[in-house]
């Protein structure tokens, strides 16, 4: 029951990181192209990203430690490493989102300290883009793009 719902949050919330990823970094780019000013909102588009990625690396790690399926993955780590998928998860995976999570809070924290509007967009603009493409590289699009709680999956 607890992995069930653990992999339910895990999932709903990569969709939540995408879509306000996205957006924090489409007003990164619409405020740096268009020399526009830094408002509370593209901080707050920014904080959302870094805080529901802060929110899916807790499930995550929780999911590594108590999943079913990485179990035998921790028990017998040098054979997973000759195993594709076993890799993809207990390294790749991980170490793709670790970095992507890095790269945005970088992105964030260098934006805050920029000394212009434009430089905070630029900078926001860079972190954010990165990470998405590194998240969107380590995301396993070959599983069930949506699980609800064992009631259904997409």
């Amino acid at each position: 029951m607890l992995q069930t719902v653990l992999i339910t949050l895990h999932n709903i919330s990569r969709w939540l990181v995408l879509v306000f990823g996205i957006l924090a970094a489409a007003r990164a780019f619409s405020g740096w192209r268009g020399k526009k000013a830094w408002t509370p909102a593209d901080d707050r588009a920014g904080m959302l990203f870094t805080s529901l990625l802060d929110l899916q690396l807790l499930i995550g790690v929780v999911l590594y430690f108590t999943s079913p399926f990485m179990l035998p993955i921790l028990q017998n780590f040098g054979a997973a490493m000759g195993n594709s998928s076993q890799r993809f998860f207990a390294v790749e995976h991980v170490f793709a989102m670790i970095l992507a999570i890095v790269v945005a809070h970088i992105g964030r924290s260098l934006s805050k300290k920029a000394a212009g509007d434009v430089a905070r967009h630029k900078r926001a603009a860079i972190g954010f883009t990165v990470a998405l493409v590194l998240i969107l590289a380590a995301i396993p699009w070959s599983r069930p793009l949506l699980q609800f709680f064992g009631l259904f999956t997409l």
